[in-house]
């Protein structure tokens, strides 16, 4: 072989190396550049996801302690409505006591009644205005009477009890299906 050839074929071989080193080193670049790009990116990401923790942490701890508050604030109402209740009682056995035995006795106002005429009051065309004669003052209900009136009065107050805690019920039913706003606080829900 002659002394040219040996040498290009070393030439070549050497230049074929110094190629594949620097395309090496390039390459090496290349990849070294898009890894620092890809690590600065997912940085920014992991940052990102961070604020939108952070944010949804604290708008939960701002919805629990809203709830909190509602609840203590329920909870005193309730304590409330308990007591006004049970004082309500309280009077109303005092007061259905004291007139049963006629230690109270209840007045009605009443005013006196003078036909306008002799005949059938009905058939003698006389209105409202010409019932009462203008003298008033009260009458005192016996014990038996004034504590039906009373019992009647008391019935009452529980049947609006009763209908405020069913309308209650209705709408925390609604509330639990969705139909209207709102979260249900009732322990115990009415029949539908």
């Amino acid at each position: 072989m002659s002394p040219y050839l040996i040498t290009g074929i070393i030439a070549g071989a050497l230049g074929i190396a110094i190629g594949g080193a620097a395309l090496h080193t390039v390459d090496a670049t290349r990849l070294a550049t898009e890894q620092a790009a890809h690590a600065r990116d997912n940085e920014i990401n992991a940052q990102k996801l961070q604020a939108v923790s952070d944010a949804a942490a604290s708008a939960a701890r701002a919805a629990m302690a809203k709830q909190k508050e509602a609840a203590t604030q329920i909870a005193a109402l309730d304590t409330q409505l308990n007591q006004e209740k049970a004082s309500h009682d309280a009077d109303n056995a005092k007061n259905r006591a004291a007139i049963a035995d006629g230690a109270r006795r209840l007045r009605v106002a009443v005013t006196s009644f003078t036909p306008a005429s002799s005949g059938n009051a009905a058939d003698s065309g006389t209105s409202a205005g010409g019932v009462g004669a203008g003298a008033g003052g009260t009458a005192e209900l016996s014990p038996a009477f004034g504590s039906a009136l009373f019992g009647i009065v008391d019935d009452a107050d529980t049947d609006a009890r009763a209908k405020a805690e069913y309308l209650q019920h209705y709408v925390c039913i609604l509330q639990q299906q969705g139909v209207i706003a709102g979260t249900c606080m009732l322990t115990t829900t009415a029949k539908e």
